[in-house]
């Protein structure tokens, strides 16, 4: 597995990276041709470490929020960003209350069918957690497994997963594509468990709740490191799943009519990934290099 664990912890890794980042990015913005008063309301997730991470103050930071910074930054305008309740998102922006949505959402056919991406500008593999002590532990293989291209060997290991965790209460967030998988996967033998919060659903991990969870890699690598929540008791198991319901990547969501936006942040993202910024901040907050090809 490529995680770098010291890269989690060190604080200081993180403001010089970002600060080198941001360095890089006002040099651009003078190149920039639009308005100096154009405003871009962004939308986003409020709480999803690393993703994004909101403190006590409601400020919210994280990867995509120096992302949106760096790409309104290259398209030469000023980004307002706000939370948005993750059920909420495809109503919010038809309704306008927002420009665009950057929060951690996967590129999916089904989302396809009702927002316009942006190409992908990261691509991180799910995972199941459970306590360190559970038995589903043995299942401690992390190869990773694209849903879209199995051999017989990696069908062996999805029927190992299915029957592992057949009887067990695994606990996914309402409308993701945790729930797709496992209402795909699993909804014939496993105890599935439905949230509206991240919260929640840790929390009844770490209690003994649940047997195990499925959620993005990064998150799940962030909470196991934060000995405050508990999340030191739990460990990763299974394969790195990729490809079916978690789609290919994570990218920026648009109202399908705004081609013009949509353009303008393609080409910000592939400037970004053309110079490395893309990379560094990946760097910066999962601890590898998540940028999407």
């Amino acid at each position: 597995m490529a995680y770098a664990t010291a890269a989690w912890g060190s604080a200081l890794r993180r403001l010089l990276v970002t600060g080198f980042a941001a360095l890089l990015v006002l040099a651009a913005a003078g190149a920039g041709t639009a308005r100096a008063d154009e405003v871009i309301r962004i939308g986003t997730y409020r709480h999803y470490p690393p993703w994004t991470i909101s403190d006590p103050n409601g400020t919210i930071t994280g990867f995509e929020i120096d992302l949106v910074h760096d790409l309104c930054q290259r398209m030469g305008v000023r980004c307002d960003i706000s939370a948005v309740a993750w059920e909420h998102i495809f109503d919010a922006l038809d309704a306008n209350e927002f420009d665009v949505y950057v929060g951690c959402m996967t590129i999916t056919p089904e989302r396809a069918q009702r927002v316009a991406f942006s190409r992908p500008y990261a691509l991180t593999p799910e995972y199941f957690a459970t306590s360190v002590g559970s038995d589903l532990t043995t299942l401690l293989t992390l190869n990773r497994l694209d849903l879209d291209h199995m051999d017989a060997e990696d069908q062996a290991s999805l029927t190992a997963l299915i029957q592992a965790l057949k009887g067990k209460r695994v606990g996914v967030h309402v409308e993701t594509v945790y729930q797709t998988f496992v209402e795909q996967y699993l909804k014939e033998s496993a105890d599935i468990r439905i949230y509206h919060t991240e919260t929640e659903k840790y929390a009844d991990m770490v209690h003994g709740k649940l047997d195990a969870i499925l959620d993005g890699g990064a998150a799940l690598h962030e909470f196991i490191l934060d000995k405050d929540s508990g999340g030191s008791e739990l460990t990763l198991f299974g394969p790195a799943l990729t490809g079916g319901p978690f789609g290919h990547g994570v990218g920026a969501a648009f109202r399908r009519g705004d081609v013009a936006l949509r353009t303008r942040m393609d080409a910000a993202i592939a400037a970004a990934k053309a110079d490395g910024t893309l990379a560094r901040l990946t760097l910066t907050w999962f601890g590898y290099n998540a940028a999407a090809e």
